[in-house]
């Protein structure tokens, strides 16, 4: 019998297999840097005393984002999936969400519109080969505390969501782009949040953290489509596209704006 439930902290080492090889995810270690906090939510889906599928939930006020939503092979096609689904809605509502958003892979997509989700716009993938270094970089600096409000404020304006105790989370490792003379934090890039998200109000910031990013090894970067800076820039390096993933929402609009994102963080919280 399917029993969908919380899962326990005991049993996140037991989800290591469960993201496929192409998501490149550490799920135990996702799933524990988050565990326990307010906004997070994992569930488990489990048959006759099995852990067969997983899922979890990012609460931001009014907006959850749905995420990690893998049921293992043999038990695909029973369900499982629309279930554990069913279940992050039911959590956001209790919550107080009215939004619910989600990167939706090939295999669930259509999952997600028999729950009335609809599309909103694609995150586009690119890679290259080369790790080659891409010119230099400038007017960056590590994060200082005095930098953080105006960073919680960017990513709200880029975003649609208000997340600030999240985001201060990563901003140990993570830079800002300054203008000078006015000295106005006009971007930042969060290394460690997933592939490393990078915001900006300007193109000039936004391809200096992309510089950035590739020039530490990076081969890859997701973009929403709108961003038409970011995939000249893109192109221009010689990164080419390789797949997309559609952005999904059920419930009110989110008022985001896709050309501020010159990197999406994660498929869990955008």
């Amino acid at each position: 019998m399917l029993k969908i439930r919380p899962l326990a902290e005991s049993e996140i080492p037991q989800l290591k297999n469960f993201p496929p090889d192409e998501w490149n995810l550490d799920l135990p270690r996702l799933i524990s840097f988050h565990y326990g906090r307010p906004y997070f939510f994992p569930a488990a889906a489990e048959v006759d005393g099995k852990i067969v599928g997983c899922g979890i939930g990012m609460v931001h006020h009014s907006i959850i984002w749905l995420g990690t939503i893998i049921v293992l092979p043999e038990y695909r096609r029973q369900g499982i999936g629309r279930e554990i689904t069913g279940e992050l809605i039911a959590h956001g509502r209790e919550n107080g969400c009215r939004s619910f958003l989600l990167s939706a892979s090939e295999m669930g997509e259509s999952v997600y519109r028999k729950l009335g989700f609809q599309n909103v716009t694609p995150y586009v993938f690119y890679r290259r080969e080369s790790t080659a270094p891409i010119r230099d970089i400038s007017h960056v600096r590590e994060i200082q505390p005095e930098d953080f409000p105006a960073i919680k404020e960017l990513d709200r304006e880029a975003t649609g969501e208000d997340r600030p105790q999240f985001i201060e989370r990563y901003f140990s490792t993570g830079w800002i782009y300054k203008t000078f003379p006015t000295n106005g934090v006009t971007g930042f890039y969060l290394p460690d949040f997933g592939g490393g998200l990078i915001i900006a109000r300007d193109s000039a910031a936004g391809v200096e953290f992309m510089k950035m990013r590739f020039n530490r090894g990076k081969k890859t970067a997701v973009i929403p489509e709108a961003n038409t800076a970011a995939r000249e820039f893109l192109l221009s390096e010689g990164f080419q596209e390789y797949r997309r993933s559609p952005r999904m929402i059920l419930g009110e609009e989110v008022p985001w704006q896709p050309a501020l994102m010159y990197n999406r963080a994660t498929g869990y919280c955008g």
